[in-house]
């Protein structure tokens, strides 16, 4: 578990923290959801889970509320919706 930044700009997702960023194309997230159960959250947070092709599995609390993880979720939508997944 790393506290950071975490952004959307220009078709990507980027988390940075420690000096180093993760950058996800959001063509690479192929599902999203957002998490409430007690065993999924992060630190007590809700969680926005970006699942990635190849099956890695990110997960982003944010400390702006369940709002803002709804607006990030929002970003990856269009390309799911338009994938067929």
């Amino acid at each position: 578990m790393v506290a950071g930044v975490f952004e959307v700009a220009d078709g990507r997702f980027a988390l940075s923290a420690r000096g180093r960023t993760l950058e996800i194309p959001v063509d690479s997230v192929v599902d999203a959801r957002i998490e409430r159960s007690v065993g999924e959250r992060l630190r007590g947070l809700p969680v926005l889970r970006l699942v990635l092709a190849g099956g890695l599995d990110v997960r982003v609390a944010s400390l702006a509320g369940a709002g803002s993880l709804h607006d990030l979720a929002g970003f990856a939508a269009p390309h799911l919706l338009g994938s067929g997944t």
